[in-house]
């Protein structure tokens, strides 16, 4: 009798659990049309990587998850971006993002192809200390970009397109 009672009471727990899951994947759905763990602005979706990479091997990581570093076009795009940073580690830490300048001194690039529309350097930055200072990094300091030698380790945001084919 004790296991009759036990069977029902894990199929109950089991049910239980599948019509949760699916209640919750409903709602994922209707908010969010990006991939799990992902933060939607508009028609992109965003991802804070916490391990340090250096920028060359934050942009194929980001590649292999179907995007690019982030490109930021405005305040309020560069604003979520620091918020992911400070909600994925803790703070606002030197993190890059995909703006660079290694093709030509100045002239300033997206990984993505996007068109360079918004810059928001702290003040005295890009510097190009050294004269090996290619890659952009949202700064620990202040929030704005300053550029970095791209061989240093840095956690990284994504940017990818909302999956088309989740859109409702």
């Amino acid at each position: 009798m004790k296991t009759a009672k036990m069977a029902r009471l894990h199929l109950l727990f089991a049910l239980c659990g599948i019509i949760a899951l699916a209640q919750a994947r409903s709602r994922y759905k209707k908010d969010n049309n990006c991939p799990e763990g992902w933060t939607q602005l508009d028609k992109y979706c965003y991802i804070y990587q916490h391990d340090p990479r250096s920028f060359r091997d934050a942009e194929s990581i980001c590649n292999i998850l179907g995007g690019n570093l982030v490109s930021i076009n405005s305040l309020k795009e560069h604003a979520v971006v620091v918020e992911l940073i400070r909600e994925g580690a803790g703070a606002v830490v030197d993190t890059w993002i995909g703006s660079h300048d290694a093709i030509e001194e100045d002239d300033f690039v997206w990984t993505d192809g996007e068109v360079v529309n918004f810059r928001n350097f702290g003040a005295g930055q890009p510097d190009n200390a050294g004269g090996v200072e290619d890659c952009v990094e949202i700064g620990a300091d202040d929030s704005l970009w300053d550029d970095d030698e791209c061989s240093e380790a840095n956690p990284f945001v994504c940017i990818r397109p909302v999956d088309k084919k989740d859109c409702h």
